[in-house]
């Protein structure tokens, strides 16, 4: 896989932010998703830091920091908190956000840190950068370049570069340090660290959604790979098309990318077990909306000698809903802390073990689609 330098991190990971005369200001969204899960004290995060709205404007647009916990024994901790701009620093020329009471600063070791509070969640971590940077655009030549390369797959490339303006994942992460809330302090100290950065200017209402995640892999332990993500985009008026798949490297290199039409999806059972909805308005405008997320979600495909089956078992889910800015659709986010049994055969090498996962599926709300949560 194609990759920057790891002194590029800075540069690769800034913010985008677009043109003051640019006409689609309003619909300017940029974030970094920070997912961490430490094998010692079995706690699970996901900290968001986002800019949503016109970024010069305070009055229409706003920062936002987000906080999803799972606890050693199972209990979620969320928060959330708006920024207003003027409160806020972003730059184009590096990946801070700073604000008077949480900050993400970007050091000149190639490590970020994390300090402040969330509402009730304190946080206090060093995250030094271990693999460097790879973007969307050199995962986009490099499947193209090991792929048949089909008119549809060109096309759906071409609208995932129009939707999503920059998106860059940092693979691993060391994670260290201390996250308070409730009145508990966790210790973090963990290699299982992984960054995405996303961004672009479109409507809610426009997007028919993604599922996306990363395996939260530990090279060192045995009978693990180097990498396992994946990521699929939902096109088309119903969304009834998709572009992407898994991309899943061993441990001495060989990788494999095993696209959408080559992958099977298969749901079954219901999930029962800890939830929470952040913000917390979105259970009061919809008491009764619970969507549905199965028990079990399975992804297998086979490629020449190569195969790949993955189970996806929801552990906990926190499940949000942003409204549209120019009419009334709205936008359905699960996230989930998920164990992940991982399968495969890749490049002469064989798996068979749990990890622990990071998944996100975006749909519309109230609105089934063939992705892995109903919406």
């Amino acid at each position: 896989m194609l990759s920057s330098r790891l002194e590029d991190v800075s540069w690769v990971d800034a913010f985008s932010l677009p043109s003051i005369f640019d006409s689609r200001l309003s619909l300017y969204k940029e974030w970094h998703d920070f997912v961490f899960f430490d094998r010692s004290s079995r706690l699970f995060g996901l900290l968001n830091f986002a800019v949503h709205g016109n970024p010069y404007d305070s009055k229409r647009g706003y920062g936002v920091a987000l906080a999803f916990l799972v606890a050693p024994g199972g209990g979620i901790h969320t928060a959330m908190k708006l920024i207003p701009l003027s409160r806020l620093t972003v730059s184009a020329y590096s990946p801070d956000f700073v604000g008077d009471e949480v900050a993400v600063s970007y050091l000149g070791n190639n490590s970020f840190n994390i300090k402040g509070m969330i509402d009730d969640i304190s946080l206090d971590l060093s995250i030094p950068v271990i693999l460097p940077p790879v973007t969307m655009n050199q995962i986009g030549f490099d499947v193209l370049g090991r792929n048949q390369i089909k008119p549809g797959m060109l096309g759906a490339a071409a609208e995932m570069a129009r939707i999503w303006d920059k998106w860059v994942e940092l693979p691993r992460l060391s994670v260290v340090g201390r996250i308070g809330t409730r009145g508990t302090d966790y210790f973090v100290n963990t290699n299982t660290g992984y960054q995405d950065h996303e961004g672009g200017r479109f409507d809610w209402g426009s997007v028919a959604g993604w599922d996306t995640g990363v395996l939260l892999c530990d090279p060192t332990s045995a009978g693990e790979p180097e990498k396992v993500s994946f990521l699929f985009y939902r096109y088309g008026l119903s969304g009834e098309n998709s572009y992407g798949g898994i991309i899943a490297k061993t441990a001495d290199g060989n990788e494999q990318f095993f696209s959408t039409e080559k992958i099977t999806i298969t749901k079954s059972g219901e999930f029962s077990g800890e939830r929470a909805y952040l913000p917390g308005v979105t259970r009061l405008l919809y008491p009764d909306y619970k969507p549905k997320v199965p028990a079990t979600i399975v992804f297998s495909a086979s490629d020449s000698s190569d195969s790949v089956e993955i189970t996806f078992t929801p552990r906990a889910v926190c499940t949000i809903v942003v409204a549209s800015t120019s009419n009334e659709a709205e936008t359905t986010f699960n996230e989930m802390y998920c164990d992940a049994s991982f399968k495969a055969s890749i490049g002469g090498e064989t798996y068979d073990k749990l990890i622990p996962c990071w998944f996100e599926s975006v749909g519309p709300r109230g609105k089934l689609n063939d992705h892995a949560s109903e919406t």
